[in-house]
């Protein structure tokens, strides 16, 4: 049997595919976070990597609010940077995943209420890393 040394950036597939499981019908675990559960039980339905957690952030996002142009440029550049250190730090796992989702949702709760866009500024200070918040992972 080959020695397998663990990367965890490289995927489960990709190891089964070099020492030929998949073919012979021997490995049968999921892969990836598509339909994996993160710790709270929550099905987590997007692709394990940078456009699947950009994905995910844009959906938490709006699920509570309908961000103005203002606040969209803004967490465009916190998602895309959150992205990023979520690739350099934990990698692409279904906790990192439900680490930034919830991190996201607790920045959106304390988004002060009134205004004509209360978002963009908040998110403007968010991409600033001057956020109340911050450090929040994986945005500051």
């Amino acid at each position: 049997m080959p020695v397998l040394r663990m990367n965890r950036r490289r995927s489960t597939y990709a190891i089964a595919m070099s020492i030929g499981l998949i073919g012979a019908g021997a490995l049968s675990i999921g892969v990836g976070c598509k339909g994996a559960s993160s710790a709270s039980g929550e099905c987590l339905s997007y692709s394990c990597d940078e456009d699947g957690a950009k994905a995910m952030l844009w959906a938490t996002v709006d699920e509570t609010y309908q961000p103005s142009e203002r606040a969209k440029t803004a967490l465009g550049q916190v998602i895309d940077a959150g992205a990023s250190k979520m690739k350099q730090d934990q990698g692409f796992t279904p906790e990192s995943f439900e680490l930034a989702r919830q991190n996201m949702k607790k920045f959106l709760d304390e988004v002060p209420e009134g205004g004509e866009d209360p978002l963009g500024p908040a998110a403007e200070d968010l991409a600033k890393k001057t956020a109340k918040i911050c450090p929040i992972f994986p945005f500051c």
